[in-house]
């Protein structure tokens, strides 16, 4: 009996010893955080393991994440699978039919962007670029000619008219000289030249009479217009004169241009055709809508796999841009050292519970080994 008490009392102490050993071990791992100072002199152990080779763990840590775990390789097989595919479909779609239920409209959806678009300032920002985009344009346009402006098919067709053009010229002139009214303009100017003669218009207007020279005038005059000598000559003129203006700039054809009233002609033409504020207060959404079915069937998954297939080739970049090994070695050197001892233990408890108890188990088998041959002795 009193050597079973031997050995038990020995397997005990065994087991306290074997389990204290791997608790203070483990605890060892991380307590104490700063080293212990006895004067001058450093008490061994201190820190413990953990906190003393923590930025040494941030370094492998992080290499082991971008090695191991979180790789180039790894993500672009995760960006390429199907399942990962389907599921970023059905979130765009879900997130797309979600949009089109809040009706925002435009100036709800620039607020959101933190862009202050109301009408009276898109009125003015729509004068301000037609006010210019008229200066340009009317810069540009005035250092031009007719020749260079027009299509040169234009230009031709217009050249080949000048005739027809000084048809209708001598007819208009020839109906308004065999009017009354270019009878009565005729008598007026006969008037005048007589009464310009002095006393000899005077004799001559007496004897003849205005009307009569009128009345002889009048068609002589129509017949010369219609001579073929006579259109040839405006002909000629008119081909002199469209030659010049062709090569003039457009700027000495059109010197003085109410600018203003053109620019303020243009504004109530085009605020007439786009009223701003009709358009701003209709929601997105009905823009949007009569395309909706072909957005979810075609545009989404379209843009997702080619979104996704350009993701996984940039990978390998976006992986080195963002130097994630460094990103985990900052965050790892950076968590306050009982952060990091939960988190450890809290990931390794269960195991660190057996090792203290394999320790006790240990401790006893030891113990009892250590009893029988100490009685066998």
């Amino acid at each position: 009996m009193h050597a079973l008490l031997e050995i038990l009392f020995m397997a005990v102490v065994g087991a306290v010893i074997g389990g204290f050993t791997n608790y203070l071990a483990i605890k060892m791992l991380f307590r104490p955080f700063q080293a212990v100072y006895i004067k001058k002199w450093k008490l061994p152990f201190t820190p413990g393991l953990i906190p003393k080779r923590r930025d040494e763990i941030a370094r492998q840590l992080g290499e082991m994440v971008v090695r191991h775990l979180v790789t180039p390789e790894s993500i672009e097989k995760k960006l390429l699978s199907a399942p990962f595919q389907n599921e970023t479909k059905q979130w765009l779609k879900d997130a797309f039919l979600q949009w089109l239920d809040s009706k925002w409209t435009i100036p709800q959806m620039a607020a959101f962007f933190n862009i202050d678009l109301q009408e009276e300032k898109v009125k003015s920002w729509i004068t301000k670029n037609i006010r210019i985009r008229y200066g340009q344009e009317k810069k540009s346009l005035f250092s031009q000619n007719l020749w260079e402006l027009l299509p040169e098919a234009v230009v031709e067709k217009a050249g080949k008219k000048i005739p027809d053009l000084a048809d209708l010229i001598i007819g208009r002139i020839c109906d308004y000289i065999s009017s009354s009214q270019g009878h009565g303009k005729i008598e007026g100017m006969i008037g005048h030249f007589l009464d310009d003669r002095g006393m000899i218009g005077a004799m001559v207007k007496r004897f003849i009479g205005n009307l009569s020279i009128a009345d002889k005038i009048q068609p002589e005059i129509v017949k010369a217009l219609r001579e073929p000598g006579t259109k040839a000559t405006i002909v000629e003129m008119l081909e002199k004169e469209w030659s010049g203006i062709k090569e003039k700039p457009i700027g000495e054809l059109l010197p003085d241009l109410p600018d203003e009233e053109i620019i303020g002609w243009l504004d109530e033409k085009l605020f007439s055709l786009v009223p701003v504020g009709r358009l701003l207060g209709i929601p997105v959404q009905a823009f949007v809508s009569r395309y909706q079915e072909k957005i979810l069937d075609e545009w989404i998954p379209k843009l997702t796999e080619k979104g996704l297939l350009f993701l996984s080739g940039k990978v390998y970049q976006i992986i080195r841009k963002l130097q994630v090994a460094e990103l985990v070695r900052q965050e790892v050197e950076s968590f306050p050292l009982e952060r990091l001892e939960v988190l450890i233990l809290g990931i390794t408890s269960r195991e660190f519970t057996m090792i203290t108890y394999l320790g006790a188990l240990l401790g006893g088998l030891i113990g009892i080994i250590q009893g029988i041959i100490a009685l066998i002795v």
